[in-house]
């Protein structure tokens, strides 16, 4: 009989990216597998073509909860991995006792996820500290919960890895920069259109060509900046495979609505990223890209520090990118961005 597999990812699109090398490590050795995926992070689904891919809500639902028990209840699957720390998946290990677990699990500073009691019964994890610098990224401890028996896949032989159309690939110039327009890390540092215009003028004045998408998730707000720059700068149509230049800013282009997929390939394609530290910065690790990350958050004491760099060795650690710590201040935003792009 051919041992089923179980992978809980039901979370953010940078997050996928994270589990990827242990994910394709499982597809590479497993052919009964399921993945259940997330609204978030779906869009991403065409890498694991190899695997039964399910989509529930990244906040599980009742009827999630169900369905998730029943599944596991009727397939009596040999191995099961939890890659979302929801609280109901931690229940799981003490219900089916027969099923191998494996997770990934906290130590917060306001207690454990799941408690000690709990990880009795799951069969292997790795612990993720809020209280301390971690010695390993999320990514390596994740890869750590391979068996002794599979091979890391390092090279991502499992995923089903796609190839750029020719008709995308001859509408993007030969070099150029991909930056990712986030409006609520504008609106943290208390920026607008003015200063979105003076940061991408800056950029301008050393790369020949931009490229910026904005938030994937649509919602009034974004639509409000998307109509700006559709008005104010050239575009790339990805669904229809068409350009159109602005004279106001002809060599800089807005990708309009991209998705998923075609972000994949635009952030290979390019010579840096750079955006807030998140989906960009897990995929251009992915590609081995340059990306440079960007942070705001403010420190106002010696815990804030400590803080941050415990957050930067769970998420960033070993990916060796650099990055900006950010001001309201744009002048010496751009600055800093410039002197390291």
């Amino acid at each position: 009989m051919t041992k089923k597999v179980l992978i809980l990812k039901n979370d953010r699109a940078g997050d996928l990216f994270t589990s990827l090398p242990l994910i394709s490590s499982i597809l590479s050795t497993h052919k009964d597998i399921k993945i259940y995926l997330s609204e978030l992070n779906s869009g991403f689904s065409f890498l694991l073509n190899k695997a039964n891919i399910k989509k529930i809500n990244f906040d599980l639902s009742i009827s999630n909860k169900v369905f998730i028990f029943f599944d596991i209840l009727i397939n009596k699957y040999e191995k099961i991995y939890i890659l979302s720390p929801k609280s109901f998946y931690f229940i799981l290990p003490f219900i089916f006792r027969q099923t191998k677990f494996y997770a990934v699990v906290y130590d917060g500073t306001k207690g454990y996820r799941p408690s000690k009691y709990l990880r009795k019964f799951i069969f292997k994890y790795k612990i993720i500290s809020r209280k301390e610098i971690n010695q390993k990224s999320y990514r390596e401890l994740q890869c750590d919960l391979i068996d002794d028996n599979i091979q890391l896949d390092i090279e991502y032989n499992g995923l089903s890895v796609p190839h750029i159309s020719n008709k995308l690939k001859n509408l993007l110039p030969d070099q150029f920069i991909l930056f990712q327009f986030r409006y609520l890390f504008f609106k943290k540092l208390g920026w607008g259109i003015e200063e979105f215009n003076y940061l991408m003028s800056e950029i301008n004045k050393k790369y020949k060509f931009i490229l910026f998408c904005s938030d994937i998730e649509n919602n009034k707000i974004t639509k409000k900046y998307n109509n700006y720059f559709l008005s104010n700068f050239s575009t790339i149509n990805v669904y229809n495979y068409s350009k159109k230049k602005n004279d106001k800013n002809p060599n800089i282009f807005y990708l309009e609505n991209i998705d998923s997929k075609n972000l994949f390939f635009v952030l290979k394609e390019s010579s840096m990223n750079v955006a807030k530290e998140g989906l960009f910065s897990h995929i251009s690790y992915f590609h081995k890209k340059k990306n440079h990350n960007l942070f705001n958050f403010s420190i106002n004491s010696k815990q804030d520090i400590i803080h941050e760099k415990i957050s930067y060795s769970e998420w960033c650690k070993g990916m060796k990118f650099s990055f900006s710590l950010l001001s309201s201040d744009i002048n010496k935003a751009a600055k800093k961005i410039l002197k390291n792009i």
